[in-house]
């Protein structure tokens, strides 16, 4: 396989913890917003069966559990029922979600009753390109021409599902709780990621560490994330306020919460909205696409507080550390 070639060719990562609770899924539908306030247009693939999933936070899951529903299990082994992009949905401006189905839950027996069709005229040394199925279908349905940003958000398990959107991504997202088992988390991520790359043979970057759920009262919450940002470049923090909450309850990203549900923001989520900014600006220099300074204000963006000190915004033309740069070519 050959990495410059095998993959999608534009801004694409998964978001994953294998932990439960901290915030994944949250994280993965807000930087969609973020991303497509600045005019990119982002395509988010629910990949997790639970029912609490990204197609559920967004008001698209209605077919979940309709076992005569078409979904991404069928076209991931060549039985879809309709196009592909039937399946996909719009949420919100710039933000189309592809949901998720219950039939997820049993994608192996569909790749192993696929992987046994087709085999039978391969020849005896073939191997079934199980890992790639996503990838395979994503570039087979003109995904890179339709859209900019390709955000996967899988169950917290370290199984096929979670394998084949790092194969198609190469790119981890990782958030986590500022405590010591989520800070154990990130390396649990690292490792999983890393054993994947070596055994395809591919590269996967670790793109962000993003702290949630920050609770600044406490010592523990403060010390584990000042680890985060020290250790892992965390460009903020997000605290854990009820605006999350809220916009899961209106089924819409918190930008559009503020936007359309809320006459006004308060003080202690007035920093949410600049926070998601900054995240996509690295985001985006991570991956050798940085944003002009002017797609946002100053004023728009989180440029540091007294927790947690200074923040550079590498806009085009901007310093970038090489090793954030080096993070699009391996995990770290």
């Amino acid at each position: 396989m050959n990495d410059c070639t095998e993959r999608l060719a534009m801004q694409a990562y998964t978001v994953y913890n294998q932990s439960g609770g901290q915030g994944k899924t949250t994280v993965a539908r807000d930087l969609a917003a973020a991303h497509a306030e600045v005019g990119q247009r982002v395509l988010l693939i629910d990949m997790d069966a639970q029912n609490g999933s990204l197609s559920n936070y967004l008001g698209v899951d209605d077919n979940k559990r309709n076992p005569e529903a078409d979904d991404l299990t069928f076209h991931l082994v060549e039985q879809g029922q309709g196009e592909f992009s039937d399946l996909i949905r719009t949420a919100e401006p710039n933000v189309d979600v592809l949901p998720s189905h219950k039939r997820l839950n049993r994608v192996d027996e569909f790749l192993d009753s696929h992987e046994n069709y087709i085999g039978q005229t391969k020849p005896d040394d073939w191997e079934y390109p199980r890992y790639e199925r996503l990838l395979t279908v994503l570039k087979e349905n003109g995904v890179p021409s339709e859209y900019d940003v390709v955000i996967v958000d899988p169950n917290a398990k370290a199984d096929t599902v979670y394998y084949m959107a790092l194969y198609a991504t190469r790119n981890v997202v990782i958030p986590a709780v500022p405590t010591r088992s989520g800070y154990e988390s990130i390396d649990g991520v690292a490792d999983s990621a890393q054993g994947f790359a070596e055994n395809q043979d591919i590269n996967i970057g670790r793109t962000a560490v993003i702290p949630t759920m920050v609770d600044t009262r406490k010592g523990d919450h403060k010390d584990y994330a000042r680890k985060l940002r020290d250790e892992y470049d965390a460009p903020v923090y997000f605290k854990s306020l009820s605006a999350f909450e809220s916009a899961e309850e209106q089924y819409v990203s918190v930008f559009r919460l503020f936007s359309e549900h809320r006459s006004r923001i308060r003080k202690s989520e007035q920093n949410i909205l600049p926070k998601y900014r900054t995240v996509v600006a690295t985001i985006c220099a991570t991956f050798g696409n940085p944003l002009p300074e002017e797609a946002w204000d100053g004023e728009e963006l989180f440029t540091g507080d007294d927790f947690w000190g200074d923040v550079e915004i590498p806009f085009a033309g901007a310093d970038v550390a090489d090793d954030a740069v080096d993070q699009t070519v391996g995990v770290n």
